[in-house]
């Protein structure tokens, strides 16, 4: 039984959540201003959910020093320790969101909404 955790993450924000299985896909968020909240409540969902995968959107975008950001890369940094965790480049995912929005891919179950990164 193939079990995913995929992640869209934060560090001060709202984190995305889809644990998967079997075909089956749950939504959940996550929001806490607090990165080590972020954390602990993706160890919480490891711990009880037991994924054979860990999926999670990486950025580069160093070039954003700000504490959101810096927080963000302690949470990668935690995500890419676990060893059986997989990051997808943001610019894959990003393309995905334009499909979507044009209405040439679709995902059953999913909504879109604009978030604090302006969509």
């Amino acid at each position: 039984m193939l079990r995913i955790l995929a992640l869209d993450p934060s560090g001060t924000g709202t984190t995305g959540i889809a644990l998967m299985e079997n075909g089956r896909v749950i939504f959940q968020e996550f929001t806490n201003p607090n990165w080590q909240a972020h954390w602990q409540t993706l160890i919480g969902l490891m711990e009880e959910f037991k994924p054979k995968v860990v999926l999670y959107e990486s950025t580069n975008y160093i070039h954003s020093r700000g504490k959101d950001m810096t927080s963000l890369f302690k949470l990668l940094g935690g995500l890419e320790s676990l060893g059986h965790s997989e990051s997808m480049p943001v610019n894959q995912v990003k393309g995905l969101k334009q499909k979507l929005l044009k209405g040439t891919k679709t995902i059953p179950n999913l909504a879109y909404s604009v978030g604090r990164g302006k969509g």
